[in-house]
Formats: structure tokens, C-alpha cells, sequence
């Protein structure tokens, strides 16, 4: 991969924090859904980033989420924002006062980028990211607990409008989570939540040279 190449993926994932970070945020609980019940969640999260190559914040950005227990062990969601859309699984190995899962999210984004000479010659490029989250979760009590884990993201540029010269680049990542879940009642808590990534994969061997923060606060309704 050339250099300016992986500097336009390294743009492309801080735009796509940027413009819809909801594609690569937690957002959800260690524990799944109960089999057949629904849990709704609304987020707002904030967006910064810092590295060799760019340096950027965003204003807050929103986006809602429905998950579905299929199985005792096993749920399915759905979460959208402005410009992309995601779908994800997650199976729970562990639960009680230590709760272990394991997911699985894919999705789609549409974003606007510019190189890193400021000129918008790339207007639209549209990613599939996927992301792996082994999310855990430590319960002090039923009202307060930690939430914690590591994730791996890949980005896949599928098209942009006028750089042919990267189509089908790609690249990986290496994330953390950590979050404070605060139950308000039996249905009803919310979660506040610190996100950071750094470029894992790079041809041009320009590891961890790019750190993306994303900060978010979720509510989640229902499947208790």
C-alpha cells in the first residue's frame, strides 16, 4: 500500500468516527438480551483524533439501537444513524456477577474525505467496517458496574468517486472500552463510555501512529 494511501485510510477512519462514530462504538451490555424480549437504546457520543497524519474533533452525533434475544445465550441488533447502518450478534459465555460475551458487528458508511493536503478530491467514499468486541462486565452491585474490553475494527474502502487508486484498500484496528454502567430502575439505566483506537495493520509499517477517541453516553430501555 502507498503512503498516501494509508494516509487516505487513516483519514477515512477518522472520518467515519467523525461524520458517524456510531459504526465503530460499544454501545451495548457484556450481558445479551433475554430470549425473546427487546432492548431499545438511544446514544449521543463526541469524536477526537490525533497522530502523525491528522488531528480533528467533531461535535456531538446521535444514533438508536434495537436488540433481540434470539436464545438463551444469544442476541441479534440493529443500529442506525445518519449515515450508515449496522448489524451485529453476541453470544454470552459468562453471566452473574462477572458477565463475558463475545460480538460480532458489521456495517456500512457513507463519509465525506479530504487528502492530507486539504483538497476534497475524494467528495465520497463508502467503508464496510467490522468489529469484534469482547465486552466484559463486573457488577459491584445491581445498580453500579464496570465495563471494560478490548475490540479489534477492519475498515474495507468498497468505492469513492474519483480515487480508483484505493478501492478495496484496507486496514485494522486496535480498540479499547471502558464504561460505567449506572442503573436508574428495573427497565431503565444508562451508560457513559470512553472508546480509543490506533491503527493495528499498515503496509507501509506506520503502526500505532494514529489515536481516535470516541466518548459517548447510551440509555437503554427494556430487555432486563
Amino acid at each position: 500500500m502507498k503512503k498516501h494511501q494509508t494516509y487516505l485510510l487513516l483519514l477515512a477512519l477518522v472520518a467515519l468516527f467523525l461524520n458517524a462514530c456510531a459504526s465503530l462504538s460499544t454501545m451495548q451490555t457484556a450481558a445479551v438480551v433475554p430470549e425473546g424480549e427487546v432492548r431499545w437504546a438511544i446514544a449521543a457520543t463526541g469524536t477526537g483524533a490525533d497522530g502523525a497524519h491528522v488531528s480533528a474533533s467533531a461535535e456531538p452525533n446521535f444514533e438508536a439501537s434495537v436488540r433481540y434475544g434470539v436464545a438463551e445465550n444469544f442476541d441479534i441488533g440493529l443500529k442506525l444513524d445518519l449515515l450508515g447502518a449496522q448489524v451485529g450478534a453476541k453470544y454470552q459465555f459468562l453471566g452473574g456477577t462477572f458477565d463475558l460475551s463475545l460480538g460480532i458487528e458489521a456495517g456500512y458508511q457513507w463519509l465525506y474525505t479530504r487528502d492530507t493536503g486539504g483538497d476534497p478530491d475524494d467528495p465520497s467514499t463508502h467503508l464496510l467496517a467490522i468489529q469484534l468486541p469482547l465486552m466484559m462486565e463486573y457488577h459491584f452491585n445491581p445498580y453500579v458496574g464496570l465495563a471494560f474490553g478490548p475490540k479489534l475494527a477492519g475498515l474495507l474502502v468498497l468505492d469513492t468517486d474519483k480515487r480508483s487508486d484505493v478501492w478495496h484498500d484496507y486496514g485494522l484496528y486496535l480498540g479499547m472500552m471502558i464504561g460505567l454502567p449506572l442503573r436508574l430502575t428495573e427497565g431503565v439505566w444508562f451508560q457513559p463510555e470512553f472508546n480509543i483506537y490506533t491503527n493495528l495493520y499498515d503496509e507501509s509499517k506506520n503502526y500505532f501512529s494514529t489515536a481516535v477517541w470516541q466518548a459517548g453516553l447510551s440509555v437503554f430501555f427494556g430487555g432486563v
